[in-house]
């Protein structure tokens, strides 16, 4: 596999997709997709929890037993709030909908991004495929979350740490194995759940994308090494991206305004960078069904 020429082909197929006057169109539709949900979301999640659950935990809540403030319950609402609106990309999946389309489309341009019932129907669909290879984490995380109840009930969630004690240390040490089992089991069903992707938007099957022995096939085919380098890729350029954001992030950490830019930037970046890198993906899934050139060249004279 040719990873330069791949990253090269990924690259050009994106830059002839947004970088100009006639492309800007559509990427401002396709950032309208990715706020418009989380905006709607965080709105109706401000007004519910903030007039209608707000009053009810204030009354609860308030008083010398517990030590909260009405401030800080409306803080943490809104935190919450916060947390529901970028899920909102999730529940009103018109961005994954339209990558299931570039998934899909093998030609030269992008496909076009109308059609908002098919583009949420498909979205659904990959969001089918991520839950499915989701389950090991999630089951992991309901596993664990047992075990602290049993290990440390009385640790609640301002609970401190005493290293010098025996129950601290096992906390710790509990808490570092379930993160590392949830890092090792996220990296390994990634593997999988990348190419589950483009296989459901190139076969039109979710029984096919949820296939481990197929898929496991396809990758086989690609190569192992050449599958994890390419991801491998992939991550250092996104986990670039986000540093930047993150580091002016921290520059600007006080001013409220300074951060809602950064994230409207970030979200308008992320359509390029995600185009990009779905794009690339899909080359190297298409490495798995390349015919070998064969050689006919005559050693007779030889």
């Amino acid at each position: 596999m040719e990873h330069a020429d791949i990253i090269s082909g990924a690259y050009i197929y994106t830059k002839e997709a947004f970088f100009g006057l006639k492309q800007l169109p559509r990427w401002i539709v396709l950032f309208l997709y990715f706020a418009i949900p989380i905006l709607g979301g965080l709105l109706v999640a401000t007004v519910v929890l903030q007039f209608l659950v707000k009053p009810v935990l204030v009354g609860l809540l308030v008083s010398d037993n517990y030590g909260f403030t009405e401030v800080s319950i409306g803080g943490l609402l809104q935190y919450f709030a916060i947390i529901l609106g970028l899920a909102c990309v999730f529940f009103v999946p018109l961005i994954p909908g339209y990558c299931y389309r570039i998934f899909k489309s093998e030609g030269p341009g992008l496909p076009d991004y109308h059609n908002l019932w098919a583009l949420f129907f498909n979205g659904w669909r990959i969001n089918a495929v991520v839950l499915y290879y989701a389950i090991p984490v999630i089951v992991i995380s309901i596993l664990y979350s047992l075990v602290f109840m049993y290990l440390f009930p009385e640790a609640g969630m301002y609970a401190t740490l005493d290293m010098l004690e025996l129950d601290s240390i096992m906390f710790v040490l509990t808490t570092f194995s379930y993160v590392a089992l949830e890092f090792i089991t996220i990296i390994f069903v990634s593997l999988f759940a990348f190419v589950g992707l483009v296989h459901l938007a190139r076969s039109g099957s979710l029984s096919e994308a949820m296939h481990l022995r197929g898929i496991a096939g396809i990758i086989r085919k690609i190569g192992w090494y050449d599958y994890i380098l390419s991801l491998v890729i992939m991550s250092i350029l996104f986990l670039l991206v986000t540093f930047i954001i993150i580091t002016l992030a921290q520059i600007f950490a006080y001013n409220g305004v300074a951060i809602v830019v950064l994230l409207a930037v970030y979200f308008f970046l992320m359509i390029p960078i995600l185009v990009f890198f779905i794009k690339y993906l899909s080359q190297v899934y298409d490495t798995a069904f390349l015919v070998p050139e064969s050689d006919d060249t005559d050693f007779d004279e030889f």
